[in-house]
């Protein structure tokens, strides 16, 4: 059942619109020894500039090759687009000048290095972007700033972008606004965005892979839908995998009003960074908005800072169907599980939590505490609490060193909740951070079967608590270590086929789409008979 959404997501990336029969032509700008009077149809006629490449309209088929060694001052606006299976290419080539650095877009004062408005079929690759503050030439590059903006303003179908291989970095708007980041001020530079902006176009097959995104100013990676409640209109069917993002000034990623969305073997560094004094300060990893079928799996996700939110995932509210699966969550000040209001059957199983959720609400200006585990029926300021319903929690294997406050935060609005086979070798001290007073309950609560190296490892307070605990040691390869590899058991004693079998939440008709039961553990283990506890089979 997992690999459904995964199909599914491939077969979409083959449809699109109809197929353009078109020659094909090639078309090539050099920095250094290109000529805009050229006709730019070979290297020895090539374009110079990004001014004149942005002149033309690109058809099916379509080669835009820019010159390897060459600086690129300006943006790079791409009009037009290819067919279903003939897109326009954007790229690289060695001009044979011994030259094999990627070609260099620097957008500094620019609102984006490239930028596509109600284009479609476009593949990008081997590029280097960079927009790092400088005058601002264009309105709105004062206060924004992108590496790839893709964006509609128009009715249509725009399917079919791919992002491939491309180095962003020091992507910085030319002036700080007003945010909810760390300090008064926030830059809103971001790596890539793409928007579907009021006018009712339709964005779907988005592929972005095996890029480098580093030191932006806020998100690294957003897209976007629009609309509210039944009138959204969602950005569908897109892959995000092989990604590295490091030293982001806001969250890692954000899909917001995105639908079927695969998220694998990204790696993200310090979000909510503070490497420059104009970033954001504040981010997640990843954190999803108002989507639907979201698979997160296999991803890293590190040192997350910020004074509200900063998990290493964390679902937000009005989701269905997502699933965090077979993560690293390390060093992550906002913690490991954040499910928030009128979310419907979203889950984390298999992951390997370390030292996640080490904030202190009023220490270091933070507002909020770092959480193990915490769901909340937010759904955003002024509106009354609601959910989250039907939320898995299940073979996790969570560790959390000795200096480290773990805190847990049960909000009473919950509504279904699953909590078994979970490891939680808690070192230090616990405390529940819920609010509510002792005469409160959660409806169609599961909490059970849990293994824990000490007893007394829950607040007696919670407003949940395990009814089955297993108490023992499972004997970790190197606990306290920072490795996935150090959380391997050995006690088969306490671990091996000591979980249970993962049943519907009473009430819950769905569970979820891709399935309860899973068929490898975190390193790629089959799993037979009864699951072991915790995220990873003994062999």
């Amino acid at each position: 059942m997992r690999q459904l959404l995964i199909v599914l997501i491939a077969a979409l990336f083959v449809m699109g619109c109809n197929k353009i029969e078109t020659t094909t032509h090639e078309f090539f700008v050099n920095s250094e020894s290109g000529n805009d009077n050229n006709d730019g149809t070979s290297p020895e006629n090539a374009w110079k500039s990004l001014k004149r490449a942005s002149d033309k309209t690109y058809f099916a088929g379509d080669k835009l090759l820019l010159s390897k060694g060459s600086v690129f001052i300006g943006k790079l606006i791409l009009k037009g687009g290819g067919g279903e299976n003939e897109p326009v290419v954007v790229t690289s080539y060695d001009a044979g000048n011994g030259k094999t650095d990627m070609p260099i877009i620097d957008a500094k004062g620019y609102l984006a290095a490239i930028q596509i408005t109600d284009g479609k079929n476009f593949t990008i690759s081997d590029l280097e972007l960079t927009a790092d503050g400088g005058v601002a030439y264009e309105p709105d590059a004062k206060t924004k700033r992108y590496g790839v903006l893709v964006e509609t303003t128009i009715p249509g179908s725009y399917p079919n972008i791919q992002l491939l291989n491309l180095n962003i970095h020091h992507i910085f708007s030319t002036e700080n606004v007003a945010g909810g980041g760390q300090n008064p001020t926030s830059n809103m530079g971001m790596g890539i965005n793409i928007v579907m902006n009021k006018g009712g176009g339709k964005i779907k097959n988005i592929l972005i892979e095996n890029c480098t995104i580093e030191m932006t100013g806020h998100t690294g990676i957003k897209l976007s839908g629009t609309g509210y409640g039944e009138n959204i209109n969602y950005l569908d069917s897109i892959i995000i995998r092989n990604n590295s993002l490091k030293n982001i000034g806001g969250p890692g990623m954000v899909p917001g009003r995105c639908s079927n969305v695969l998220v694998q073997g990204n790696v993200v560094d310090h979000s909510g960074s503070d490497a420059d004094p104009r970033m954001h300060n504040r981010g997640s990893g990843i954190w999803p908005w108002t989507c639907n079928n979201v698979l997160i799996e296999k991803n890293k996700f590190m040192h997350a800072r910020g004074k509200n939110d900063s998990c290493g995932a964390h679902i937000d509210f009005n989701c269905n169907n997502v699933v965090v699966q077979y993560n690293l969550s390390l060093d992550n000040a906002g913690g490991f599980v954040e499910i928030l209001g009128n979310d419907n059957n979203c889950c984390y199983r298999y992951n390997i939590s370390i030292d996640d959720g080490f904030r202190i609400k009023g220490e270091n200006k933070a507002q909020k505490n770092g959480h193990v585990l915490w769901t909340s029926g937010y759904v955003g300021s002024g509106n009354k609490k609601t959910g989250p319903f039907n939320s898995y929690i299940y073979n996790n294997t969570i560790y959390v060193k000795a200096d480290i406050l773990s805190k847990f935060d049960f909000m009473s609005t919950t509504n279904g909740v699953l909590i078994a086979n979970n490891i939680f070798y808690i070192v230090g001290e616990t405390k529940d951070t819920s609010t509510e007073g002792d005469d409160v309950s959660i409806e169609n609560a599961v909490f059970k079967n849990n293994l824990y190296q000490r007893v007394d490892i829950l607040p007696e307070s919670l407003i949940i608590t395990d009814s089955a605990p297993i108490i023992g040691d499972p004997q970790f390869a190197n606990a306290g270590g920072l490795n996935p590899e150090d959380y391997i058991p050995s006690n088969a004693s306490v671990v091996k086929d000591k979980g249970i079998a993962i049943e519907k939440i009473p009430g819950d008709e769905i569970g979820l789409k891709i399935g309860l039961n899973v068929e490898i553990d975190f390193f790629g283990n089959p799993i037979s008979g009864l699951p072991d506890m915790g995220a990873v089979e003994i062999k």
